[in-house]
Order: structure tokens, then sequence, then C-alpha cells
């Protein structure tokens, strides 16, 4: 005698808009349940609401950390924070592969949520979502394919046309008819054969995902350890283009700890151009940029704010050093002679500009001290240190030695 399976009423209400998408699971679920439910990213941002999603922007999650970082646990407890009030949730991970791709949380406005009475249906749902999740994902990608050739063409020259970049970008949606700027974030200290492409494509998400708060239509794209990012900035001052930019890409770099916090990501940000045949140097000033905030320890690299570091960045090695013995080797060969430890005295008064008693307080100096160290530079570099042209060539000369690590 064959055996009978009962198949319970959701799973059969459930299957029957599966093949409509995540909204309309959702919605079935929220029907047949009767609460609120919620889908968001591994970062617990709100991608879906059965409430409509005029309501997204309203919402906080804030999950149960004991419970949610328990592998054991399928269904775990959490808060919402409402723009009124603060309500209870039970989330499950929506997986796919072994690889996460958000939560589905179900709402209550009043007593926190039995597990027991919504455990099945909530793993239930949780599995068709990610099954539609993983082929939206899979549609994106094939997608991303074609734009990422047009943006790989764009960021390196290949297009010399104006009219042409327009053109294309019209497509996905650009306007490149207005100005735009490139930042480049990347993941620090990895090497060639950095390959956790899950990661970079949730830094990638990440991007989008802030751009699109940001009422911009989402330019990015994953390069190796890097995510690269085009925005349209409107003709405003510098200041507030700066301002403006240091906000998203600290909020970028804020989320990205999220992601994983045992990998650094760091940030570089070209010059605006407002052809768009030319944002090929906005991209090379966006990675010199980002290089040269590792080195100078800056956040958020601005290329038009590193004046003189970009010069010596990119001038070549040989002339640099060349220029760094003939400005401080006397004072250098006399240390090592004598074990003394003037080039640091030099190096004090060239970071405090020259000024006497800031430098004597920052070296713990008496000022009668510091002015018989001053003679003592003077007389073995042959120059008066209260020469303008001087003081510029030891600066530059220090520069070169922290840039290039002389």
């Amino acid at each position: 005698m064959q055996k009978q399976y009962a198949i319970p009423d959701f799973i059969q209400e459930l299957m029957t808009v599966s093949s409509q998408g995540v909204n309309q699971i959702i919605q079935k679920l929220s029907t047949l349940l009767s609460h609120s439910v919620l889908v968001a990213d591994p970062l617990y941002q709100i991608l879906y609401c059965s409430a409509g999603n005029e309501a997204i922007d309203e919402i906080v999650i804030m999950p149960d950390q004991h419970q949610e970082s328990n592998p054991n646990i399928s269904v775990f407890s959490c808060q919402i924070s409402t723009i009124n009030n603060l309500i209870n949730g039970l989330a499950s991970p929506i997986t796919f592969d072994n690889k996460k791709l958000g939560y589905i949380i179900l709402c209550s406005n009043n007593t926190p949520l039995e597990t027991c009475l919504y455990e099945d249906p909530l793993i239930y749902a949780a599995s068709l979502c990610a099954l539609q999740m993983q082929k939206s994902l899979e549609i994106k990608q094939e997608k991303q394919k074609f734009k990422e050739a047009f943006l790989f063409d764009l960021l390196y020259g290949n297009i010399k046309k104006k009219e042409e970049i327009i053109e294309y970008g019209e497509i996905w949606g650009w306007d490149f008819s207005v100005p735009h700027i490139v930042i480049v974030f990347s993941y620090k200290e990895v090497n060639h054969f950095f390959t956790n492409k899950h990661m970079v494509n949730m830094l990638l998400q990440v991007v989008e995902q802030d751009l699109i708060l940001h009422n911009f239509k989402p330019i990015a794209m994953a390069k190796q350890s890097q995510v690269i990012t085009l925005i349209p900035l409107a003709d405003a001052d510098h200041a507030e283009n700066g301002a403006k930019l240091e906000a998203f890409t600290k909020t970028i770099l804020k989320k990205a700890v999220k992601i994983n916090s045992d990998f650094e990501v760091v940030c570089g940000i070209g010059k605006k151009y407002t052809n768009p045949a030319e944002l090929f140097r906005s991209y090379q000033e966006a990675k010199v940029a980002l290089e040269l905030g590792i080195l100078l320890n800056i956040t958020t690299p601005l290329f038009t704010d590193l004046g003189l570091e970009r010069i010596l960045y990119k001038h070549d090695l040989q002339d640099l050093i060349e220029y760094y013995n003939h400005t401080l080797g006397s004072l250098l060969e006399h240390d090592q002679n004598n074990d003394g430890h003037l080039i640091e005295t030099l190096e004090a008064l060239a970071s405090n500009q020259f000024d006497m008693g800031k430098t004597a307080k920052e070296s713990f100096l008496h000022r009668n001290t510091l002015r018989y160290r001053v003679k003592r530079i003077e007389d073995i570099l042959q120059v008066k240190l209260d020469d303008l042209h001087v003081r510029l060539d030891i600066m530059a000369a220090f520069k070169i030695k922290q840039l290039r690590k002389i």
C-alpha cells in the first residue's frame, strides 16, 4: 500500500506564488500568518516589505546576536525599530549553496512571536526566497557582463567619442552628459591571488545600495579586490562636493567593516570630468589617491587635495632618490659617522613648518638646545633654514622619504 503524505496548506499557498518573485512570496506569507513580513540583505538593509516599500526607510533591525550566531538555530529573535515604536520579530536566514543572501523576518506589533508556531512556514518561505533571489542574482550577473564590458572600455579610455558614451549610458539609465567622478574602494593588503569574490560582491552590493539611497542610478563594477563606482556631481563648489564625497565614502568604509572586519577597505577619489571620454583619467587618479591615502594615513583621499604628494609619487624614482640625497645627504652622513640625530630634529622642524617653539615642545627640547642643533644643521648642509627655497627643498625631501620609503 502506497503511503499518503499530507502537504501543509501553507506550502501549497506559497508554492502557487513562488515563481512570481520574492515580493509575492512575502505578501502571501503575510496574509497566511496575519503579520507583516520583511526581507533584508546580510547587513540587515531592507530589500522588501509586505507593508509597501514606502515604509522601508523607517525601519532598523536589531538581531539577537547570541541567537543569530548560533549555527544550530534556524530561526532567531530580533527587534525592529520603526519611526514610531519598537516591535518584535522572528528571523530566518535565506541561504543558497552555503552563501547567506539575507533574512526573512516576521513582525509582531504586540507580544513576542512563539517560534514553534511560525518556524516551519518561515523556513519554507526562506527557501523559496533563496531560489528567487539566486535566480535574480544570476540574471543580474549576466546583465552585468555587458555593463562591465562598457565600463571597462570607459575606464581604460577605449571609447573616444563623448556622444557614443552618452548613447551607451542611456541603455542603463546613466546620464553621462553631466560631470562624473570615479571612486575606487579596495581591500587593503591583499595579494594578486585574492579571489574572495563573495566578499567583493558584497562590497559592490553595499556601494550600489547606498547610491540608490542617494537617488543615484548605480554605476559600479567589481574588479579583482576592487569596487569601482562613478558618481555624477553637480556644479557645486569644491568644498561642498568634497564634503558629500567624504560622507559617502566614510559610510561605505563603515559598512565594509560589518562584511568582514578581518580585511580593511580603503578608498581613493579621482577628479571630476565634464567630458566622459576623459573619465579614464579620474580612474587612474583615484588609484593614485588610494595608494597615497595608505602611505599618508588619509581615510578619504581626494586626488585634487593631494598637491606635492601626487607629483612626487608619479615622478621617476631614481630622480627622487638623487634629489633626496642632494638635499639631505651630508646631514645623513654626519649622523651616521657621529651617531647623531640631527636628521630627526630637522624632520621635526619641517613637520612643524619650522616653528621653533612648537618643535621644541614636541621634541622635549629646551629652545637653546634646539637653536644649537639648528646652527649645526645649517653648518653641515651649508644653508640658512630661514630661506624659503631651502625650506621647500627640505620639506620636499622628507615627502619623498615618506612616499617612497627611502
